[in-house]
């Protein structure tokens, strides 16, 4: 099949992640160029000035800005890195390329600079070089999911058909991508951030674009949807509106009954996902959708998870009971 009808533009994935986190960075960058203000002819205050612009969606000012920074600190790596982003926006991208060059022959180890490479080369519609230059940022940073999912990319646009070779890659993405789930999963008080679930989700919504009928990926989906509803964010408490948690909810419940369409009858992953719908299901209040939801987990479950359900299925009856009858 051709994958590349089902691509995410990357450019337009990077986009919408940078929008997520632009409110949260605009305040402390527009702080920064205040302290800064004593020192107008500083290179820090330039890049500071580009990185506003950047993020406010004015790209000539970004890039006059970091020209600025570069024609006093021609080794800046953050002004060659910012006006690249500017460049590629206004879809100048063999400049773009230039900027990102320059920064990966400085910073050789730095996977973002290769990744920055890879875009605009593939932007310019050199596939074999996007190729080549995501394998150099795999080799900086080979737990990179990004980094592995824009070489799956650029590998479905080659014309040697290598699907081995994108499998293998969107494979290593839902792995990392699920490492990233499981430590936000596990971290608590003012180590979680909710934001790495939105950019677990993001990571795994590319995936999805080249993967629709992988099961494990709407699961990993779900799981996060549902996770990002109670994160924190700088130690405190994320809080959303009820209308923002339900939204939250039932993404996860939609990600959830996909992955379970797509999940073999039998099996550990059916499992996870009735058990993760369950989890779901009791956040959102529904008595009935909820004991629904346990007795599909108790139907695939093993016998040594029963003890943790059963007293929950109780407890669910009686309520539905109480509010005028339930199944037996």
């Amino acid at each position: 099949p051709d994958r590349s009808r089902k691509v995410v533009p990357i450019a337009e994935a990077a986009e919408r992640r940078r929008g997520k986190v632009a409110r949260e960075k605009l305040h402390d960058i527009a702080d920064a160029v205040e302290g800064l203000a004593g020192d107008p002819d500083a290179p820090a205050h330039f890049t500071m000035l580009g990185n506003m612009a950047l993020l406010e969606g004015a790209f000539e000012e970004a890039i006059e800005a970091f020209s600025r920074t570069l024609s006093l600190a021609p080794e800046d790596l953050s002004a060659l890195a910012g006006r690249g982003r500017a460049r590629a926006a206004m879809d100048e991208h063999a400049l773009a390329l230039a900027d990102y060059d320059r920064a990966a022959a400085l910073a050789p180890d730095q996977a973002r600079y290769h990744l920055g490479r890879a875009n605009a080369l593939g932007r310019l519609g050199r596939m074999a070089e996007a190729v080549a230059a995501t394998t150099r940022a795999i080799e900086a940073d080979p737990l990179s999911a990004g980094a592995h999912y824009t070489r799956a990319v650029y590998r479905s646009h080659l014309d040697d058909d290598d699907d081995q070779g994108v499998k293998a890659d969107l494979d290593r993405t839902v792995e990392l991508a699920s490492r990233r789930m499981s430590r936000s999963t596990a971290r608590s008080g003012p180590t979680t951030c909710s934001t790495e679930y939105d950019l677990a989700i993001v990571d795994l919504d590319r995936a999805i674009a080249l993967e629709p009928g992988k099961a494990q990926l709407h699961y990993l989906r779900g799981k996060c949807a549902h996770e990002s509803r109670s994160a924190r964010r700088d130690g405190v408490r994320v809080r959303l509106t009820d209308q923002e948690a339900h939204q939250r909810c039932d993404a996860a419940v939609a990600s959830l009954e996909r992955a379970l369409e797509l999940a073999p009858t039998e099996g550990e992953l059916r499992g996870d996902i009735l058990w993760a719908l369950v989890c779901v299901r009791e956040t959102i209040g529904e008595p009935k959708a909820h004991l629904e939801a346990i007795d599909a987990a108790l139907a695939v479950l093993p016998e040594e998870d029963w003890p943790m359900l059963l007293p929950i299925r109780e407890q669910v009856k009686r309520r539905l009971d109480d509010a005028g009858g339930g199944p037996a």
